[in-house]
């Protein structure tokens, strides 16, 4: 429909300027009614281009029209599988790197003369119906490589210089949706995302119109969280997860997150522990990311949480991650397994020490316990009102080994919130 309507309104040049600006308009306001209608649909997440490997199928019923109306839906079926590899839309990134980094001429690159016989055949390639369009939008494209390349990458807000509205530049930014697994599939947009490709810029802005109902279910099962608690731990490494404590979380959502600065520490110290299918316990695994880390590479891992709302996240982050670790949704007082190769006790023994009867519980679990190493992050910095026992790192450490039949105590470094990490065996 939309190829029609460009080419009848080519037909009478005089109509080209007040059909595109009416056609803006309109899909101005949809975005904006859309905005305020469907849970921050107008916010852009930042992302790395070079993750926008594949896009949706072309045929894809949401695009029909003007290509807005999904915009912050949600959405189940096989959508998401359908796509292509972004490389194959119109050639576009390989005629853009054969012009600027192989200084090639337009015409001696064989997918922009393709493209040019398509167009001759009466096809719409690009946006384009005839050569002299084609031959502009490349000119056009040329220019904003050149300009981006020394100026940088501007939202579509800011090239607007209206960052205080935000559809009417939040529409224009390059398009995406988000498979089952959080993958980024591009929608719209293709001449930009391919400069900031070619150029490796490490983010820009995107507009997420649509997302696979099972990511979805995720995120709104971490928007809990932050509603709730104000803030969540351990983070995803995904844009359209990590965002969610800057966009709903409160003051304390920056200082309360880890980040993984840990985890290179601990892989390293683990594999030189030299254990051969080495078996993991993560006690308090909250979302479970040490053992996505840890079976990755190339541990058995069990996670153990007890909080239902911690617990719920978990099992739908290693669902759509593919992970097989296990999980147990009881106390480490209940857990029947005891012996492990590795042990994690990262920010969590602190809690048991509250009461007379924890205390005596965690003394119980670290005499059953049988591990050969115990990654021990103590939280003794800030102490706890009315604790039944109080510790610093040294007595902390003391008791753990004296009960764990542990000898000794290494420490590996300090995380971002100003904990140590100790290696104890």
């Amino acid at each position: 429909m939309q190829d029609h309507m460009r080419r009848w309104v080519r037909q009478w040049p005089w109509l080209r300027r007040p059909a595109r600006a009416l056609y803006r308009q309109g899909r101005f306001w949809q975005a904006r009614a859309l905005g305020r209608l469907r849970q921050d649909a107008l916010r852009p997440l930042y992302v790395d281009p070079l993750a926008i490997t594949k896009s949706i199928a072309r045929d894809d019923p949401a695009l029909t029209g003007s290509g807005l109306a999904h915009l912050g839906t949600v959405a189940g079926g096989d959508w998401d599988l359908r796509g292509v590899p972004v490389s194959e839309h119109d050639g576009v990134y390989n005629i853009l790197r054969a012009r600027e980094v192989d200084g090639r001429d337009w015409h001696d690159i064989p997918a922009y003369r393709a493209n040019l016989a398509r167009i001759a055949a009466g096809q719409i390639v690009d946006s384009a119906a005839t050569a002299a369009e084609y031959e502009a939008r490349w000119a056009k494209t040329e220019a904003l490589y050149k300009q981006i390349a020394a100026e940088g990458y501007l939202s579509q807000a800011e090239l607007a210089g209206e960052a205080g509205n935000e559809a009417a530049g939040a529409i224009n930014e390059v398009r995406v949706q988000i498979g089952r697994r959080g993958e980024l599939l591009f929608e719209e947009g293709l001449h930009r995302l391919a400069i900031a490709q070619l150029l490796e810029l490490p983010q820009i802005p995107v507009l997420v119109t649509r997302r696979h109902a099972q990511w979805a279910g995720l995120r709104d099962a971490v928007i809990k969280i932050v509603a709730q608690r104000g803030f969540f731990h351990q983070p995803f490494d995904h844009p359209d997860l990590d965002c969610l404590n800057d966009w709903y979380g409160s003051e304390l959502a920056h200082t309360a997150v880890y980040g993984d600065e840990r985890w290179p520490v601990l892989r390293d110290a683990a594999l030189g522990l030299d254990y051969a299918a080495a078996t993991v316990l993560d006690i308090g695994a909250y979302f479970g990311a040490f053992c996505h880390h840890f079976e990755e590479a190339g541990f058995s891992c069990t996670a153990v949480e007890p909080d239902p709302v911690n617990l719920d996240v978990l099992c739908r982050w290693r669902l759509i991650k593919g992970k097989t670790f296990a999980v147990r949704d009881c106390s480490i007082f209940d857990l029947e397994e005891t012996h492990f190769d590795i042990v994690l006790a990262l920010n969590v023994f602190h809690h048991f020490v509250r009461t007379r009867e924890d205390y005596e519980r965690l003394t119980v679990f670290l005499q059953r316990l049988e591990c050969g190493a115990l990654f021990f992050e103590p939280d003794s910095n800030a102490g706890i009102a009315g604790a039944y026992r109080q510790f610093d790192d040294e007595a902390f450490i003391a008791f753990v080994l004296e009960h764990s039949g542990l000898q000794e105590a290494q420490l590996l470094g300090r995380a971002r919130e100003g904990r140590n990490v100790y290696l104890l065996t």
